[in-house]
């Protein structure tokens, strides 16, 4: 897996499409940050409430 993640660095730093495809990145992070956010907040509440019980036996003692 090392080599590809050096081509994929390689290019990233590239100075003729480097900063295009840092763009590219950027905003595909962002589209999927918003549409992820609600389901990984949702999901994060699910954890917690399972985890809850187990938290409450051990405070009551």
């Amino acid at each position: 897996m090392a080599p590809r993640i050096d081509r994929i660095a390689a290019m990233l730093n590239c100075p003729i499409k480097g900063a295009e495809l840092r763009q590219a990145i950027k905003e595909s992070r962002k589209d999927f940050g918003l549409e992820e956010g609600e389901d990984l907040d949702q999901q994060a509440d699910d954890e917690d409430d399972q985890a809850d019980p187990h938290s409450d036996a051990v405070e009551e003692e």
